[in-house]
Formats: structure tokens, sequence, C-alpha cells
């Protein structure tokens, strides 16, 4: 799939350093836009796919909906759609970067082992469990809620530790606790996952 009109540029400064954002199960929501102005302001050009391909994005209200239409209509697979398009920023940055949240940290993850991204950052993503096979080609940065019902987030991230360049930390809270419009919002849990994304951008830059 070409994302040259599927993509959406929130925020271009002209900078060496590209982000591709990979949403939720929403779509490009308020949280997403915050996270654009978030990479924005470290010096990133920011590209947010719509990976839902819908003209407007779910509610909260619509998880059951917003999940159901993820499972049937997108999937995890749509991580080898993204491939090309890391590839193209590739020829364009000198570091390409790719940030997701809770499914789009699952993608994220999947996509850490493309030679063109440099660096991956996710949030609270689940079904990283499934993936555990993954092989990281760059840094990883991977932050995970304490209270998951699925699973054990400990099993997880010990497994996550083991692997080179991977950084895994469990925050206080529940899944969602970095976006201010979930119910599940956790201000300090927010506060120190984006510290911890700051320093880790620095740290890959150098």
């Amino acid at each position: 799939m070409d994302y040259e009109e599927k993509m959406m540029v929130v925020k271009k400064n002209e900078s060496e350093r590209a982000v591709i954002i990979l949403h939720e199960i929403y779509g490009i929501n308020q949280y997403i836009m915050e996270l654009a102005d978030f990479f924005y302001e470290q010096g990133y050009d920011t590209y947010c796919l719509d990976l839902n391909h819908r003209e407007n994005c779910f509610s909260y209200s619509e998880q059951e909906e917003a999940y159901a239409y993820f499972k049937t209509k997108i999937g995890f697979e749509v991580a080898k759609e993204v491939e090309s398009f890391i590839k193209k920023l590739g020829s364009e940055y000198n570091h390409v970067i790719v940030f997701g949240s809770s499914v789009g940290a699952t993608i994220a993850w999947r996509l850490s082992e493309n030679r063109y991204c440099s660096g991956m950052i996710g949030f609270y993503g689940s079904r990283i469990r499934d993936y555990l096979e993954v092989d990281p080609d760059c840094p990883c940065l991977l932050l995970f809620a304490e209270d998951e019902e699925a699973f054990c987030v400990d099993d997880i991230v010990f497994q996550l530790r083991k692997k080179k360049d991977v950084r895994a930390a469990v925050l206080k809270g529940k899944h969602g606790f970095g976006d201010r419009y979930a119910e599940n919002y956790h201000i300090d849990s927010s506060k120190l996952a984006f510290d911890m994304v700051e320093c880790f951008l620095k740290e890959i830059e150098e």
C-alpha cells in the first residue's frame, strides 16, 4: 500500500530526523495529535499514518467496535505495509524513529527489525507478548503498565530485557496511562514515560 496519500503529515520542520507514529485502535485522535506535537518539539518531523483508512476516528466509548474493526480490517500484518514507508523515509532522513501506542506499539515492535529504523518506542504494547521472536536491529524503549489483566507483565519484561538494545520498564497504572483523554490516564506515569522518551531520543541521537 502506498502511504503517500494515506499518511498525515502533522508537523514538518525540515529536520534530519523523522518519527512515524502508529495509532491505537481508535485512529488518529487528539491523543495521537498531541504525540505528534511532542515529537515535533523534540526536533522531529512527524508522520501519523492512518492505518484505519476511515474518515473519522472511533471514540473511546466505541472501544469494542474499534477493536473488532482492527481485528477484521487491519491486523498486525499491517506492519508489512508500513515497511515501504519506513524505507522511503530512510532515504530522506538521517534518523527514522517508529513510535506506537497499544496496538501501534506491537506493530512498531515488529518493525524494529527493519534496517531503516533507527529506534523504536512503544507504550503498553500488550500483544508484543505474541512476537517475542522479534530480534530488533535498533535500540528499543518499551513501557508497560503494571496492571494488565490479560498477561503477567513482569514475565514479558524479563524476557524482553534479555534482548540486545531493548529497554523495558513497568510503570504504575493501567493500559492507557499516557493518554490524558483516556479513563486510565495516570498523570505521574505519563510524565515519567515522556521524560524517559526524551532521554532515550537524546541517547540514540548521539
